[in-house]
């Protein structure tokens, strides 16, 4: 019988998930949520758990207000759509901003020839099959597609944040588990100041949860798709429906594979019933990503031969 949670375990996921958001929120004084709502599933979900939060907040006389930022940047007219119905289901404040003009000033700024020259320039010292490799090129070509995602996604995550800091408020962050594997979300991108689905498994977990909080048809229907213009869905970059890639990596964990450990491990990679250049794509992304997932690299004091703050002497 495949994985699926019951009902018991998803009323107690939204239950705690909402209680530690509502918790941590009256503990550190702070009133509005933040959810950049993108018509996805992850954002929805974000903002359905805003919602139980304010509910309890109710209960106990504070104040929570969740808010969705709807922040189009050269989107699709479905996908604004479906934030707007996001919103109204749970009944959150509204914030617009089309960042498409925004987005195209920096990318002719990112386009110019001379800026460009220089990086080929710095690559081509290193690499001498830069740029003439016909491999080299296409492998440009993708990057510059990533890059230019990036900029619609960071975007989106300094007006986020902006309206948090005019409003005092925090950043709610939409993230999953699966993803967070994949390293597939952008540094300063994606990640906010608190995350309720983190340790969430997309494919095989957050459908069912999404249905309980009561996120719209049309978002649990739509395909999967970062809204970057980067590929033709989720799919297309990470080589599997998230159902696979959660299969696959959980079969893989549990066989042993340390998701953050050495790329030797793609030699000798454990048959799990799927497709062997599948699993090793999946698993060969999970490894490279490893950075990601560390986060900023912080060396300690004692590392670097300083003495320990309560061993300093000011006198």
């Amino acid at each position: 019988m495949k994985y699926k949670l019951n009902k018991r375990q998803i009323e107690t996921a939204v239950k705690r998930g909402s209680h530690a958001l509502f918790e941590y929120c009256r503990n550190n004084h702070i009133h509005f949520l933040i959810v950049g709502i993108s018509g996805g599933l992850d954002s929805a979900v974000m903002l359905g758990f805003a919602d139980r939060a304010r509910q309890l907040a109710r209960k106990n006389n504070f104040l929570l207000v969740p808010v969705g930022l709807i922040m189009p940047c050269e989107s699709t007219f479905e996908s604004v759509k479906l934030a707007e119905e996001v919103i109204s289901a749970f009944k959150s404040e509204r914030y617009f901003c089309d960042l498409t003009n925004e987005y195209r000033a920096i990318k002719i700024m990112m386009d110019d020839n001379s800026l460009n020259h220089g990086i080929w320039e710095i690559l081509y010292k290193y690499n001498k099959e830069i740029p003439p490799h016909e491999n080299a090129i296409n492998e440009w070509d993708w990057s510059t597609k990533i890059a230019n995602g990036n900029i619609k996604a960071r975007l989106r995550m300094i007006t986020n944040y902006h309206v948090a800091r005019m409003m005092k408020g925090m950043v709610l962050s939409t993230d999953n588990l699966s993803e967070f594997w994949m390293a597939f979300w952008t540094i300063c991108g994606d990640i906010g100041d608190f995350g309720v689905i983190q340790n969430i498994l997309k494919g095989l977990e957050l459908y069912d949860i999404a249905k309980y909080l009561g996120v719209p048809e049309g978002v649990l229907m739509a395909k999967p798709d970062d809204g970057l213009g980067i590929s033709g869905g989720d799919e297309d970059q990470l080589g599997a429906s998230y159902t696979v890639l959660d299969e696959i990596m959980i079969n893989l964990i549990q066989k042993g594979f340390d998701i953050d450990g050495s790329l030797n491990q793609l030699n000798s990679l454990p048959d799990i019933g799927h497709d062997k250049s599948q699993v090793k794509k999946i698993a060969e992304r999970c490894l490279t990503g490893s950075y990601k997932r560390k986060g900023t690299v912080v060396l300690s004091r004692k590392y670097l031969g300083l003495p320990e703050i309560d061993e300093i002497s000011l006198t």
